[in-house]
């Protein structure tokens, strides 16, 4: 009897080897012969997040598709349910563990920024089934003046490489959770040689201190009302700052107050920065204008080295990761779709099998562009995820060059410079049919518009890359 050990065009980097190592680590290996071995289920459960539309019995026929009958098990759903439950998380999670990390070399195009490695982190939730066990674990979405929301969610925080988008690393639990506390565990993947950027959500001494001490280096977006005094002005506009602890902050706060008469307070905990501010002015094609003030603090204090207009339009960058989150959300996961485990374990072990598909699928991305000499923004993950599910059906595992010429297809790519677009902050799925409850402007549409960035403290403008 033949059973299912491949994942289609994927197979290259999740090899039956490496599943073989992750289930033997994981203490997972068989004592006796089963029907559905661990190295079984393991490709099973990845075909769960390939097919997350189908039940248990029609993603086993998707991945025994190619064969014939007689020669495959014929399990039951309670079957592999329960083979499901057998395998645990534990080999899927060390499977992540294997393939997480950056992705980009010095030939791949959009990863590096004067010899910096480009990375952001940020968290996002995701909606789990309704059960007893998840609701208990990870409950539901809830403020004072609305309704607990319809689903309990699980908040995960990634740090990704913002050229190929790949998963560096990953954590996630209740979405309770703040969004530092989940991305401190992150810490140790941070490396000398990168560039984090990260949003508002993040401005905060400790996480900044936290964050430098890796020996990488930072820029980020901080809040309007952060003190950002000036202590050394430099000739491009920018300023050195200090970013204190709430107590030495109170400190220098009333030296300033004073009109900085004596000496600057001694013994500061406190962290040299510098300020990058400057304005983004949107226009769109009806001739509306709409500018916005961006603050930057940055541990790149050579203003000659890294210059302000430079930082500016890297910071944008960081969108980037709200992509890799589409494409985990949305392209991989299916739109409005709710993960399908009714445990705890269940979740766990679904999460991190979409974490290894995805990862393993912008890998594939990654070598076909950098072999191409392309950007791999380029490279679309609708269609190498399409083209995967076709090849697990069809058993087709021998010829990784055919994933990589389909990706670089001239007829697939995407433009090498795209249109500048916005999308309102509102609600993209209305929460009820009824005509009623649509406000106005309730549904967001993408509006094309140029962007213009400007240095408040100099004449120096740069277009977003």
């Amino acid at each position: 009897m033949w059973l299912p050990g491949h994942l289609g065009a994927l197979t290259r980097w999740v090899p039956p080897s490496l599943v073989d190592e992750v289930v033997e680590a994981a203490g997972r290996g068989q004592h006796r012969v089963r029907l559905l071995p661990s190295r079984v289920m393991v490709y099973f459960v990845l075909a769960m997040g390939l097919f997350t539309d189908c039940g248990y019995r029609r993603v086993w026929a998707a991945l025994t598709a190619r064969w014939p009958r007689w020669a495959v098990a014929d399990p039951s759903a309670a079957a592999l349910r329960q083979a499901r439950r057998r395998l645990g998380v534990e080999p899927l999670a060390l499977l992540f563990s294997r393939l997480r990390g950056p992705m980009g070399t010095a030939g791949t195009l959009g990863v590096f920024w004067r010899g910096l490695r480009l990375v952001a982190w940020d968290g996002t939730c995701l909606e789990v089934a309704d059960s007893e066990a998840n609701v208990a674990r990870f409950r539901r979405h809830a403020s004072r003046t609305t309704r607990p929301a319809g689903f309990p969610q699980v908040r995960l925080t990634a740090l990704i490489e913002c050229g190929t988008r790949a998963v560096v690393d990953a954590v996630f639990g209740p979405q309770q959770y703040a969004e530092w506390p989940q991305a401190r565990a992150l810490l140790p993947s941070l490396k000398a040689g990168m560039l984090l950027l990260a949003d508002r959500g993040y401005d905060g001494y400790e996480a900044l201190r936290d964050a430098a001490a890796t020996g990488a280096d930072v820029l980020w977006r901080v809040q309007s009302g952060r003190l950002l005094p000036v202590i050394d002005a430099l000739p491009d506009g920018t300023h050195l700052t200090l970013v204190t602890d709430r107590r030495s902050g109170d400190r220098l706060t009333r030296w300033m107050r004073h009109g900085r008469r004596g000496p600057m307070p001694a013994n500061l905990t406190a962290l040299t920065l510098r300020v990058i501010s400057y304005q983004v002015t949107q226009c769109g094609p009806d001739g509306t204008c709409r500018t916005s003030t961006v603050r930057l603090v940055t541990t790149l204090l050579d203003p000659e080295r890294h210059p302000a207009d430079e930082l500016a339009a890297v910071y944008h960058q960081r969108w980037e990761i709200e992509t890799a989150y589409y494409g985990l959300k949305v392209t991989l996961r299916g739109a409005d779709r709710v993960l399908r485990s009714r445990t705890v374990d269940g979740v766990e072990q679904e999460l991190f099998a979409l974490l290894v598909l995805y990862q393993a699928s912008r890998r594939a991305i990654t070598e076909a562009a950098t072999s191409a000499g392309i950007d791999p923004d380029r490279l679309s993950l609708t269609i190498a995820l399409h083209t995967v599910r076709l090849t697990v059906i069809n058993a087709s595992t021998s010829d990784p060059a055919v994933l990589a010429a389909i990706l670089v297809d001239a007829r697939n790519l995407a433009p090498s410079r795209r249109r500048s677009r916005t999308s309102p902050r509102c609600v993209k799925r209305t929460l009820s049919p009824y005509a009623y409850n649509k406000t106005k402007g309730s549904v967001g549409r993408k509006t094309t518009v140029t962007v213009t960035i400007t240095l408040t403290g100099g004449s120096n403008t740069a277009e977003p890359p």
